[in-house]
């Protein structure tokens, strides 16, 4: 970046005559001109360096503000892509960053684009517009990760498939991509996940464009991995009955604090969904449907699920640890009625709610 001051005004102060870093009227020079040339030579350099120095803090300052926003407290959100066709801007309003879920990975780094129709590409490129969030491209998820082992194995096919996901996210939009490995087995397989995760960084860094990774509350993926990612999207849910307490979230993230993962790079996990002692799950949707008003606790039939009142004492404790934000799987879940929706309830306890829009 360049800064080039310009002026074309000729001044004479009041009872001052011409003289070294006065101007007459008539001089060629503007007043910045000719104040610099009456400089000695080893202060013209000093000066040289501090709008040089200025200049980068300004872009750096740029860049921290449109492209990463590493001081915006996060609301991120997955939309599989059998919910895109019925999910609404205004239902998605509070997010910061919206999760298309998604692709799966190529066992050879050649990336199957189908699930991702010119129809799902309108409508997110549509409430990316309205409500002013960041559009990111999950890879993988569970039953999906089956690729992962093979593709990152080999460098070449690990490059490549980095390479088509950063062309797909430059041709259509989105502004990173998630990777989700559910989960790489054994220290080959994690270090091959951690290698796919650092090539990601060189190429999509630079271009002004995230690398998330979700994760297991009980995996730790490694100091290579918490430097490779802008951020982590913390699976703080699906633990023994019942599944996501909030005692249980304070445990999970102390644990991936300890691991490495700096706090600014957390995302709390929050499921928008209700699991029973079997481990069979129901979303929070069909779990209000018989209900007139929101239940006083988090237990109904069985269901183990967080409330209103869980939900956004995890986002004060998110914000009070100064972790990145909070991850919700999944939005289409929510019950959309203004008195139960869950992500209202963080949207109006993150401050988010009202900030949204497009940008």
């Amino acid at each position: 970046m360049s800064i080039t001051v310009k002026s074309s005004i000729s001044w004479t102060p009041a009872g001052y005559g011409p003289g070294p870093g006065m101007l007459l009227q008539g001089n060629p020079y503007s007043l910045p001109e000719a104040l610099l040339l009456s400089m000695p030579m080893h202060f013209r350099w000093h000066l040289l360096a501090l709008i040089i120095g200025a200049s980068f803090h300004f872009t750096s300052s740029i860049h921290a503000d449109t492209g990463k926003e590493q001081d915006q407290f996060v609301v991120a959100g997955y939309l599989p892509h059998y919910r895109v066709t019925t999910a609404t801007p205004e239902s998605l309003k509070p997010l910061t960053d919206l999760i298309y879920f998604g692709l799966t990975p190529p066992a050879g780094g050649r990336l199957d684009k189908e699930p991702v129709s010119p129809a799902i590409l309108q409508k997110l490129q549509e409430i990316k517009r309205l409500n002013g969030c960041r559009l990111l491209l999950c890879v993988g998820g569970w039953n999906r990760s089956e690729g992962f082992s093979k593709v990152t194995l080999r460098e070449g096919a690990r490059k490549q498939l980095v390479k088509e996901l950063l062309a797909f996210c430059r041709e259509n939009g989105f502004d990173g991509v998630d990777f989700d490995w559910e989960h790489p087995r054994g220290a080959q397989e994690l270090a091959s996940y951690q290698a796919l995760l650092t090539d990601a960084r060189e190429s999509f860094n630079p271009a002004g464009l995230l690398v998330t990774v979700a994760q297991a509350s009980w995996q730790d993926l490694g100091a290579r991995a918490y430097r490779a990612v802008d951020r982590i999207h913390l699976m703080s849910y699906d633990h023994d009955y019942p599944q996501a307490t909030f005692e249980k979230s304070l445990t999970d993230v102390e644990r991936v604090i300890q691991w490495g993962c700096p706090p600014h790079k957390v995302t709390l996990g929050v499921p928008f969904y209700g699991r029973s002692k079997r481990r069979e799950a129901r979303s929070y949707r069909k779990l209000m449907a018989s209900h007139l008003s929101p239940p006083s606790n988090d237990e109904i039939n069985g269901y183990a699920f967080n409330g209103s009142s869980t939900i956004m004492q995890k986002v004060r404790h998110a914000r009070q640890k100064k972790l990145a934000g909070i991850m919700i799987w999944e939005t289409g879940q929510d019950d959309p009625r203004e008195e139960f929706s869950l992500l209202k309830a963080i949207g109006r306890q993150s401050g988010r709610e009202s900030s949204a829009g497009p940008r």
